[in-house]
């Protein structure tokens, strides 16, 4: 049986890393498709509002937030003893994906940032959706390890017969 502390770090992970597959997969398969439509000028006004805006604070707060619960769930599992030892590669394969993401995102957000002053934002728009788009899917396999992991922290025990 797992610890509390692993339990309640490992749900918490699983809810913001959530928040950002879902925000990821919004981003690669709505709103990116759009503006490539629309234009990099229209995304770019958008994100000054958006991503600039509210989400200058949002964003980082979700991903470090789930990077932080992700890590401390598997230290919390290396100090648990009574934790299943088969939540182990979901456990640590979700702070592995978590860890990529935030350096994906080391690579993403500069490019966002640049839309502050006077970017080209035809290549700005070209680079997030690049970066973007690898993040995402750090994200969305991170949010499914730790789904993967709650699993495997609860699942009972299969008896031999």
């Amino acid at each position: 049986m797992a610890s509390r502390a692993t339990r309640a770090l490992l749900f918490g992970a699983t809810a913001l890393s959530g928040l950002l597959a879902g925000g990821s997969i919004d981003r690669a398969f709505v709103q990116m498709p759009a503006f490539t439509r629309l234009g990099a000028e229209a995304w770019a006004a958008y994100s000054r509002q958006a991503d600039l805006g509210p989400g200058l604070f949002l964003y980082p707060a979700e991903g470090i937030g789930a990077a932080f619960l992700t890590i401390a769930a598997a230290i919390s599992f290396m100090r648990d003893g009574r934790v299943p030892r088969r939540a182990a590669l979901p456990i640590y394969l979700g702070a592995v994906l978590v860890i990529g993401g935030m350096l994906l995102t080391l690579r993403a957000a500069p490019i966002m940032l640049t839309l502050r002053g006077s970017a080209d934002v035809s290549q700005a728009f070209d680079g997030f959706r690049f970066w973007g788009n690898f993040r995402g899917a750090f994200q969305f396999a991170a949010f499914f390890a730790n789904l993967w992991a709650i699993g495997a922290i609860n699942a009972p025990i299969l008896s031999r017969s």
